[in-house]
């Protein structure tokens, strides 16, 4: 007994040690130290590290500008602008309306007023929207024509731009819906706000909307897959500062271009911000990205869709699993066919037959990306389940099918009431340690524009440029997921196994 209240005592110990150990990096996320060498121009930068977002079109132009310079890539806005405070990298380069987004939020970097070029931003519509596009150059035109179009980007187009609203729009939807997609972490063309999506962009597709009789659907997406689910046509319209280029046009249409800005480069300021103890800074954080604009919300709203994918995906990927099982033992070339798409499916990442599902299979489909994604997690873990049922019949005794055979039972009753139990007793732990590999895996569904729980993360570091805050506290938030998820999935194997064994006792 006293073994066991130390053991109890122990895993306590190591969890809380757990939590702490990742929340002691924020102790110092409020100060930095002074870095000597200090960046004044563009000239300076040739030859250091330079940061670039994947899927951007800025690692050709560091290539020009920086022939010297090593690049470094990361996937979001907030990660280079983390890589940057924390000295991983010497620089990066950005459009200047998101450069005055990144100083406002933090005041460790800045950007060097010597442009390195300039970009043109336009919405991209698919080749079926062609009509659309038309409409909205139109719309564009009369904006331009009145003035109003350089009044919007006045409104929006500076360091309070992020600070701003749309305001209300009366959408009838009488001609149809526009179906958009974002990646909303491109303030001040793209953000969320109070659980509201705001920018430039969205002012202006709310405000063709509204003048064509149109409604507004707006799913969020991975900038990765951005301008690919407009290409496959997924989508009508993309947007998210996109910048317009010869390659990218080749694949999307875009509208005339809805701003054109500068390109330059973000650098340290080399100033030392106030030091803050640990409490405060973490007191700081919280609300900077939880409580401020209710972003608490979006986490909840993530938490919950990532709950119901994973529980979904598990309840019917093993009864999926236990019918492949079944249909596995009519013949041998059936066995042979299943076994072979299990090994298949076995060396494919499961973010590869997500976007096959979505893009190609359910191309031309109007089946939510939730509902997608459960199908594909529930072939994904079947045929896991089917790999752990094949190992575990093999280690029973083939002398019980004999026996169970001999005593009258029939073939399926004899295996339910007297090997299955057997089965689940060996495969459980490792059943188990699948389910929480699956539950982690769903952080990839923001590919096919579901706002999951990593979702919600990535939009609150694109408002906030908070890299670190949001991760960790996400990364708890998986842990207890796991945790509590297991313990649920773990009853009914508990109660059916103890059942069996009591029944054949």
């Amino acid at each position: 007994m006293w073994n066991k209240k130390k053991e109890k005592k122990m895993k306590m110990f190591r969890k809380i040690l757990l939590v702490l150990l990742l929340l002691l990096p924020l102790a110092g996320c409020g100060s930095s130290e002074k870095d000597e060498s200090v960046i004044e121009n563009i000239d300076e930068l040739n030859g250091r590290n330079m940061g670039c977002m994947s899927g951007s079109i800025f690692d050709v132009l560091i290539e020009k500008t920086f022939p010297a310079s090593e690049i470094i890539y990361f996937g979001s806005r907030s990660e280079l602008l983390l890589g940057l405070t924390t000295n991983k990298i010497d620089g990066f380069v950005s459009d200047e309306p998101v450069a005055m987004m990144m100083v406002k939020q933090n005041g460790e970097v800045t950007y060097l007023d010597e442009a390195i070029g300039e970009v043109n931003y336009g919405i991209c519509f698919s080749n079926e929207s062609k009509d659309k596009l038309a409409q909205f150059n139109d719309y564009l035109k009369k904006l331009d024509d009145s003035g109003e179009l350089e009044t919007l980007q006045e409104k929006w187009i500076n360091p309070e731009g992020a600070s701003k609203k749309k305001g209300e729009y009366d959408l009838d939807g009488r001609n149809g819906t526009l179906r958009c997609v974002t990646t909303p972490d491109a303030a001040p063309f793209s953000f969320v706000s109070n659980n509201d999506y705001q920018g430039y962009e969205a002012q202006l597709l709310y405000g063709f909307a509204q003048e064509y009789g149109y409604d507004i659907e707006i799913s969020t997406v991975s900038f990765d897959a951005l301008l690919t689910s407009v290409a496959m046509n997924k989508y009508d319209i993309a947007f998210n500062g996109i910048y317009i280029t010869e390659e990218r046009a080749k694949s999307v249409n875009f509208c005339t271009p809805t701003y054109t800005g500068r390109v330059v480069a973000m650098v340290r300021n080399n100033a030392v911000s106030e030091s803050k103890g640990f409490v405060e800074s973490i007191k700081d954080s919280f609300y900077k990205n939880f409580i401020e604009e209710d972003r608490y919300k979006l986490l909840l709203s993530g938490a919950l869709v990532t709950v119901i994918i994973s529980f979904l995906s598990i309840v019917f990927g093993t009864l999926f699993g236990l019918l492949i099982y079944i249909v596995s033992t009519f013949n041998r070339y059936t066995k042979k066919i299943l076994d072979s798409l299990q090994k298949i499916l076995s060396k494919l990442p499961a973010v590869v037959l997500l976007m096959l599902l979505f893009y190609v299979v359910f191309k031309k489909s109007t089946i939510a990306a939730t509902i997608v994604s459960i199908i594909g997690f529930s072939v994904i873990f079947g045929f896991t389940f089917y790999g752990l049922l094949k190992t575990g019949v093999a280690s029973i005794d083939k002398g019980q099918n004999e026996a169970t055979v001999a005593l009258g039972f029939e073939k399926w009753i004899a295996f339910f009431h007297i090997i299955m139990p057997q089965v689940l007793k060996v495969i459980l732990d490792t059943y188990l340690s699948e389910v929480i590999a699956l539950i982690k895996n769903t952080s990839i569904v923001g590919y096919v524009s579901v706002s999951d729980l990593t979702r919600a993360s990535d939009i609150i570091r694109g408002r906030t440029y908070d890299a670190l805050f949001p991760l960790v506290f996400v990364a708890i938030i998986y842990y207890l997921l796991c945790t509590l998820e297991t313990a649920i999935i773990k009853i009914p194997f508990k109660w059916y196994i103890n059942m069996k064994v009591e029944y054949n006792d």
